[in-house]
């Protein structure tokens, strides 16, 4: 069974208001690689995100190590 999370859970989670949340999925969150969309469905009048979506989401917009970051380690 799917688990789904509310705008407020995830505004917590982030440390962001539930209005950012609802413009990451209409309008999307800009990083270095484009615009990145929360993808959600609505319930009736609210908003709600899979878990899995939500891990998706933070995949693609968490910073990427360059391959000269990596080398620095060795």
């Amino acid at each position: 069974m799917a688990k789904y999370l509310s705008i407020e859970a995830i505004a917590a989670r982030f440390q962001r208001s539930p209005r950012t949340i609802r413009d990451w999925i209409n309008r999307g969150c800009k990083t270095p690689d484009g615009t990145i969309r929360l993808q959600a469905v609505k319930l009736g009048k609210s908003w709600v995100v899979k878990r899995e979506w939500l891990e998706f989401f933070e995949f693609q917009i968490e910073p990427r190590l360059n391959t000269e970051e990596l080398n620095l380690n060795e």
